[in-house]
């Protein structure tokens, strides 16, 4: 039996039950001299499962500019094909219709026999 595409074709079928499409918003900084690049792209479309983990609260942020609102309390699922990235230099966004505007917090890649399988990425809500 082959596991990896076993699990594949699972992360498949579990998107189809409630898939979406999304096209990523990129920005990559980059140290130039003293300061920093920022590069911006726009991977996808791929299609994902976003769903919400938790009914948290959501919580409001005041900063100097004012105040944002975010939920933390969203994941997606993807395949092994998407380009989904997350850290301090990369900030990838998008917006799902009906949902609003999500940034990506965490990407854990899904392993099979040290092959990558799928991604689950956390999401923040922001509004």
């Amino acid at each position: 039996m082959d596991f990896v595409k076993t699990r594949k074709d699972h992360i498949k079928w579990n998107i189809q039950r409630n898939p979406t499409d999304i096209t990523i918003n990129r920005t990559v900084k980059t140290r130039v001299g003293g300061g920093f690049d920022e590069v911006e792209s726009n991977p996808g479309p791929f299609t994902v499962r976003i769903y919400q983990v938790s009914t948290t609260e959501t919580k409001e942020t005041n900063g100097v500019i004012g105040a944002k609102q975010t939920n933390d309390s969203w994941s997606m699922l993807a395949d092994h094909e998407a380009d989904l990235k997350s850290g301090t230099n990369v900030e990838d966004r998008f917006e799902v219709s009906g949902y609003g505007h999500f940034v990506i917090t965490a990407v854990r890649p899904q392993i099979v026999m040290n092959e990558i399988v799928g991604y689950q990425a956390d999401l923040e809500r922001v509004g």
